[in-house]
């Protein structure tokens, strides 16, 4: 990524509206560099979004940017007095309510407080104060009030009011959900008037009701931000540059995410054919200097060994073109199905369920077709899960009925994949499944498992990799109804195009749990809905996703 770090000129230029400079950002981890010469800016108003593989340093760069770990190498330069409001990926759970967790984080307000407190004990103690003690408690006061104290308890009142929050506020933290302390989080950072808003992976503690709310706010919002995101309609719908994270470097793209995916396609085209042109005039090179050594050999002459050399020289002098990534499929799923299954797959009629005194859902009437791709959707807490453990006989429905047909062979992937041995390699679970070593390599192949993979241990896959080898394990038992609980959750985008690789082939009946509208709007085209209480069942996904 180009900063201004490559002149004092340009320094001078973007210093009225530069939050924030990393020059040259060396950092490795267990002797491998995770940042190399790494360039990094922020200015005011930017909307940005970061993205790049699982490991390539997302988070770390928020950490380097707020000083919690110091790079090898390179500088960091910041706006004097510079604001950075951090939200991170694990949020706070604990007793303190949210109105007390805001309120403590004020520490110096609440320092001075203490202060005053104290002073002022010690002044109802004193006949006669001195000059000294009133002038000191006048000094604190006075401090005390520029920072907001005396009016910052009803404005984290207001703000969390604001923020939808009224009912939560003096609720334990670890009464309220994911998506309310992402909430309770911004409205921190917001009343510290921060300038600069670092968001990690925000969305993945929100459901659809409370993605749409933060799209809203950043979209309105006037202070600059970096969000971590694996959410590409969220990157769609709020930013205005993309920064990838992609062999030690930051690229940096403009536009939203759409608009990233065709430049990048488009860098990787020109890269692509300068690459073919330099190996290509390598070769020529390399030929003409063999050429003029037989040359010299043959006839003696030092004149042809001069020129061989010459050339030896100009190619130890070429700066190579890296080759860049190739864009053939390497995944090569082909899932079959049992015989044709039955029309009907699955028949719900007057399902109830129940958690204490509250109805998750009542009188649900539903009927899952043959070949349907029913996305199911709704808001955490609205019992999406529980009707999936219902169906696969998990849990007891409190009352009504449901029938799955007899001719439906179901997969089931749920949220949090789990496998009864992490110490076996990929090769023995295939070969488990299938017996022959070469068919299992080959049906790891399809599923992206090449060469030395086939040898990793399931302990040691990534997100994405588990997700993969779990799909290939069901589908070996030719399965014709598949069931999955948010599939892409925690995948970085790689991982979740492979994902939609691979049930964009399959054939039968597929019902999911997601919040990922991308995901969505590429693989179904039906929709189950959650609300009040109720299930309803449409030929289509909801208006604001398509």
């Amino acid at each position: 990524m180009n900063t201004a770090a490559d002149t004092p000129f340009l320094i001078i230029l973007i210093g009225r509206n530069m939050l924030i400079q990393l020059t040259k950002i060396t950092k490795n981890y267990d002797g491998l560099p995770i940042f190399d010469g790494l360039d990094f800016a922020v200015n005011e108003g930017d909307k940005m979004g970061l993205i790049g593989n699982n490991g390539t340093g997302k988070t770390s760069l928020f950490k380097i940017m707020i000083g919690q770990i110091s790079p090898e190498l390179g500088s960091i330069n910041k706006k004097k007095k510079l604001k950075i409001g951090y939200v991170q990926q694990e949020l706070s759970i604990g007793e303190q309510s949210p109105f007390q967790y805001i309120l403590e984080s004020f520490e110096e307000i609440g320092y001075l407080k203490k202060q005053l407190q104290e002073l002022e004990e010690q002044l109802s103690n004193e006949s006669s104060p001195s000059d000294e003690m009133l002038n000191h408690y006048g000094n604190v006061q006075e401090k005390f009030e520029s920072l907001g104290g005396f009016s910052i308890e009803d404005r984290i009142v207001n703000i969390l009011k604001s923020f939808g929050l009224e009912e939560q506020m003096y609720l334990p933290m670890s009464f309220i959900s994911g998506g309310e302390r992402v909430r309770v989080e911004l409205a921190r950072i917001l009343l510290s008037d921060a300038e600069l808003l670092l968001l990690d992976e925000p969305t993945n503690h929100l459901d659809m009701t409370g993605i749409i709310w933060l799209e809203n706010y950043l979209k309105t919002t006037h202070k600059a931000f970096i969000v971590i995101s694996h959410d590409r309609e969220f990157l769609n719908n709020t930013v205005k540059k993309v920064v990838q994270l992609e062999d030690g470097k930051a690229n940096s793209y403009k536009g939203n995410y759409s608009e990233y995916v065709k430049q990048k396609k488009e860098e990787i085209e020109r890269l692509k054919k300068s690459y073919e042109l330099q190996q290509r005039e390598i070769l020529r090179l390399k030929k003409l200097i063999r050429q003029f050594r037989q040359w010299a050999n043959e006839g003696d002459n030092q004149d042809f060994y001069k020129k061989a050399k010459e050339i030896e020289h100009r190619l130890e002098r070429m700066i190579l073109i890296k080759e860049p990534p190739r864009n053939e499929n390497r995944l090569r799923v082909e899932v079959k199905s049992t015989e044709k299954a039955g029309k009907e797959q699955i028949v719900v009629e007057g399902l109830v369920k129940t958690i204490g005194n509250r109805i998750l859902f009542e009188n649900a009437n539903f009927t899952v077709l043959r070949n349907d791709r029913i996305a199911i959707l709704g808001d955490n807490g609205s019992g999406k899960t529980c009707l999936l453990k219902i169906l696969m006989g998990q849990i007891k429905a409190d009352s009504g009925t449901f029938k799955i047909a007899s001719s439906a062979k179901i997969g089931y992937v749920p949220q949090i994949i789990t496998f009864s041995d992490v110490n076996l390699r990929l090769i023995d679970v295939a070969k488990t499944l299938i017996g022959n070593e070469q068919e299992a390599r080959r049906e790891l192949a399809k599923f992206a498992f090449y060469a030395s993979d086939v040898t990793k241990r399931i302990k040691d896959l990534s997100g994405g990799e588990k997700v993969r080898l779990y799909l290939m394990t069901i589908f070996q038992k030719k399965i014709n109804l598949l069931i999955l609980d948010e599939p892409t959750n925690h995948l970085d985008i790689l991982a979740r195009e492979e994902i939609e690789q691979v049930l964009s082939k399959y054939q039968g009946t597929l019902i999911a749990v997601s919040h990922d509208r991308y995901f969505l709007k590429k693989i179904f085209n039906q929709s189950l809905i959650f609300q009040n209480g109720t299930i309803d069942r449409y030929d289509s996904l909801p208006i604001d996703l398509v």
